[in-house]
């Protein structure tokens, strides 16, 4: 009777180990995928902010395969308040999106410049530049968050 109740023990330790690894299967680091090469993809080499008679004016340039970009974003979070903490995650509260055309940017030339004024007012703002990718499985292009102070 021992046998048979070791037998059990065995099979059932046996799944456990199993469900455990193919468990396990599924963890792991999360990323975008990668292209094998760069030539879809693109990147930002520079950008900056400047106030502009209570707007933001944001210039920037693109570098790489830019007949890949879907559109571009601009994301701001108000800052100069107690919403504000450098340390902390950027997390927008606002965000506007150009199609290339309307911000300059075109297949051969990657540099752009917008005016935009914030919905919400502020003494000073967060805010980053998001490149999208036509190719949607490709990871979006993200400036640094960089700060500005309205005048």
């Amino acid at each position: 009777m021992q046998t048979r109740h070791a037998g059990v023990t065995i099979i059932l330790l046996g799944l456990a180990a199993i469900i455990t690894v193919a468990g396990l299967t599924g963890c792991g680091k999360k990323a975008w995928p990668q292209p094998k090469n760069s030539s879809d993809t693109f990147h930002w080499i520079r950008a900056s902010a400047r106030p502009e008679n209570g707007c933001i004016r944001v210039t920037a340039q693109l570098e790489g395969n830019l007949r890949n970009v879907d559109y571009v974003a601009l994301e701001l979070q108000t800052a100069g308040t107690a919403e504000d903490c450098p340390t902390c995650p950027f997390n927008p509260n606002e965000r506007v999106e150009f199609m290339p055309a309307q911000i300059g940017l075109s297949s051969e030339q990657g540099a752009l410049s917008t005016l935009y004024c914030p919905k919400r007012e502020s003494s000073a703002y967060r805010w980053r530049l998001v490149g999208v990718n036509l190719h949607s499985s490709l990871e979006h292009a993200l400036s640094s968050v960089r700060s500005v102070e309205m005048q």
